[in-house]
């Protein structure tokens, strides 16, 4: 493999790695927001306490995501 080449392919997996780590962060704040807010999964819809503490959940869901972007393109520098 020439030096080209093995440029292209550590950016390839670098750029996966990010991807996966991203997922693997939607998944455990799904996990853990549905865990820590909904007490009742049979009924067909959210009280407001429940809506709150989603709500509150994403936008934390959010500033997370951003502080792992960030982090993730600054290790790539």
């Amino acid at each position: 493999m020439d030096d080209e080449s093995q440029r292209e392919l550590k950016e390839f997996i670098e750029q996966e790695s990010a991807k996966s780590q991203i997922q693997n962060a939607v998944h455990s704040f799904t996990s853990r927001c549905w865990e820590t807010c909904i007490s009742n999964a049979k009924s067909n819809q959210l009280d407001k306490k429940e809506t709150a503490c989603l709500q509150n959940c994403v936008e934390r869901f959010i500033d997370a995501s951003v502080h792992v972007v960030k982090r993730l393109q600054n290790s790539q520098h």
